[in-house]
């Protein structure tokens, strides 16, 4: 199945996709496929240049062969290195590039002739400190579940309209659906002569595929909980709204947990500050939570099959739990940075069916959405039996003080006000006390000469009061007047 000669010009360069001219050094070109090897697999194309093809052909043969056994010169233990050529148009002449990939290694930690390791880590190749190798060699261990095989799962076990599907996206046409399962690394073939074999489904290919994985992996499965108020509760006081056990094959279970969470979300009134006008808003970042539970489902240790993924719910935030620590490198400090698949196989195929954009961005992306929605930023709290991921919504707060407190304010025409004085008033009610040089420091988009003739403005409005004990105090704050204060 050949990548489009297209997409190799501008697909990003990422987790699993890498691009080198002609002449690059093919020691450097061992270091890509190591880290790609070590992390999810991925492919390197050789002859582009400046995102245009240039093309091998100039190249002599012995130069065009080193790249081929690369992986058996460079690599230690050989690497198995995939190759295939795809004829280009370069200046109106046929020519060939090269693609070289490998698949993501379960077993083994690869390294380079200097016996340097290395993780691919979004657009590049990061080597490994010796602890780090330690982390990844305990990662290793855990990955290889994804693959062992599930001896009692037949093909008639599984959901043949997602099975249909998975197959169109994969423009596979052929009859044997054994042969698409084995090359994305959702079955095993295990041979019974010289000359015979049998295909059997694997964990990965189960959890994927299977109409109820959790009749061969016990705790496949997601428990939704929503309970009413900020604490659960126990006994007479326990106030569950709604609890539902999901379960299927991967790509559906996120699909349900996804609109379950949807139908419990709250809306609210919030101020726009860049329009001065009151907006109907979701109490989170839309598709935040979706990020959590793809994140859960994709990385979570299917090996500890004593327990389960769990979403909790409660008014002010909500708890997605997923068994395992954190992966490999993975930390709660590089979390926004650094990634790595438990399940690579699970991974790519979520990447296929949409449900995970690009490999490594969806934690750094929740980051951001719950920062322009002025939320506390996502917490983790991780150790070896679990990781918990917290999104706080701040309800109680925007409820009780944005009722009362903004209500008054919009007594106010806030058209005639610019954006630093709507955000000096979002500020004032948020913090009771706005202190100048934390108000600028707060908000990247003002100025400090233009913050202070907004407090200025917005004093001689009576809409501000100041607080000084003299004109030029460093402790001078403002707080708003007594008749826009609850």
């Amino acid at each position: 199945m050949k990548t489009a000669r297209k997409t190799l010009l501008t697909k990003a360069e990422g987790q699993d996709f890498d691009r080198k001219a002609a002449e690059y050094d093919r020691r450097s070109v061992a270091n890509i496929l190591v880290s790609f090897a070590n992390a999810d697999g991925g492919t390197v194309v050789i002859g582009i240049k400046d995102k245009q093809f240039e093309g091998i052909d100039h190249l002599d043969s012995h130069k065009i062969n080193d790249f081929l056994q690369v992986g058996y010169d460079l690599i230690h233990p050989a690497l198995k290195v995939q190759h295939e050529f795809q004829m280009v148009n370069v200046k109106g002449k046929e020519n060939r590039i090269l693609l070289l990939t490998v698949k993501a290694s379960d077993e083994r930690i690869f390294s380079n002739s200097k016996d340097e390791v290395y993780l691919r880590i979004g657009d590049e190749s990061k080597k490994l400190t010796y602890e780090q190798i330690e982390s990844l060699n305990y990662s290793k261990d855990i990955r290889s579940y994804e693959q062992e095989t599930v001896e009692t799962a037949l093909l008639e076990d599984l959901d043949q309209d997602l099975l249909e599907q998975y197959k169109g996206l994969n423009h596979f046409v052929a009859d044997d659906v054994w042969k698409l399962l084995f090359s994305r690394g959702f079955a095993n073939r295990k041979m019974i002569s010289d000359d015979s074999y049998v295909y059997k489904l694997n964990v990965a290919g189960v959890l994927m595929f299977a109409k109820l994985p959790n009749a061969f992996i016990p705790g496949a499965r997601i428990r939704f909980i929503r309970y009413s108020g900020t604490q659960a509760g126990v006994g007479e006081n326990l106030d569950v709204i709604k609890e539902a056990m999901i379960e299927g094959p991967l790509p559906k279970i996120i699909e349900q947990a996804d609109n379950i969470v949807k139908s419990q979300l709250r809306e609210f009134t919030s101020l726009n500050i860049e329009t001065g006008k009151f907006e109907t808003v979701s109490e989170y970042p839309k598709g935040t939570w979706l990020e959590g539970i793809v994140n859960a489902v994709t990385h979570r240790a299917y090996n500890l099959n004593g327990d389960d993924i769990r979403i909790i719910m409660y008014d002010d935030r909500i708890i997605i739990h997923s068994p395992g620590n954190l992966p490999s490198i993975v930390t709660v400090d590089n979390i926004r940075t650094t990634h790595y698949s438990r399940n690579p196989n699970i991974a790519r195929a979520l990447v296929q069916f949409g449900w995970v954009r690009e490999f490594g961005e969806g934690v750094d992306r929740m980051y951001k959405n719950m920062e322009k929605y002025f939320l506390d930023d996502p917490e983790y709290v991780v150790n070896n039996a679990y990781t918990e991921l917290t999104l706080r919504n701040n309800i109680v707060m925007r409820h009780s003080r944005r009722k009362e407190e903004i209500s008054k304010i919009i007594n106010y025409d806030l058209a005639n006000l610019n954006y630093p004085e709507r955000a000096a008033l979002i500020y004032a009610y948020e913090h009771k006390r706005l202190r100048p040089k934390e108000f600028i420091n707060s908000n990247s988009k003002l100025h400090a000469s233009t913050a202070r003739k907004a407090l200025s403005n917005l004093t001689n409005l009576n809409l501000l009061e100041r607080h000084s004990d003299s004109p030029t105090s460093p402790n001078t704050y403002y707080t708003l007047t007594k008749e826009n204060e609850h």
